[in-house]
This record gives C-alpha cells, sequence and structure tokens, in this order.
C-alpha cells in the first residue's frame, strides 16, 4: 500500500506543484512561487520515496 501511496505522490504532487508554483510566479510574488518549487519538489520527492522505502 505504501509503494503505491508513495508513487502517487511522487507522480501527481509534482505535477500540482510546478502548476502552483507557476500561477504564484506569474503574479508579482515570482520569488515566492520559486520558494514554493525549490522547496516543495524536494519535499514530495523525499516523502514519496520514503513511503517507498517503507513498503519494501
Amino acid at each position: 500500500m505504501g509503494l503505491f501511496i508513495g508513487i502517487l505522490v511522487i507522480i501527481i504532487g509534482l505535477p500540482i506543484l510546478a502548476m502552483l508554483s507557476r500561477q504564484v510566479g506569474n503574479s508579482q510574488l515570482r520569488q515566492i512561487g520559486m520558494a514554493i518549487w525549490f522547496v516543495g519538489a524536494p519535499a514530495l520527492l523525499a516523502l514519496g520515496g520514503w513511503l517507498i522505502y517503507r513498503s519494501l
């Protein structure tokens, strides 16, 4: 179960995070959009990887 959830977190979470950071980045808050991406992407990858690792 953790393997499936970990893969979903990575596959679904990263595009959603990219869209969110791009929409915030298109406004006057460009630095916040970049920060959302640079902090959120490694966090999502770490969370998905940890869930996959735990399930193996």
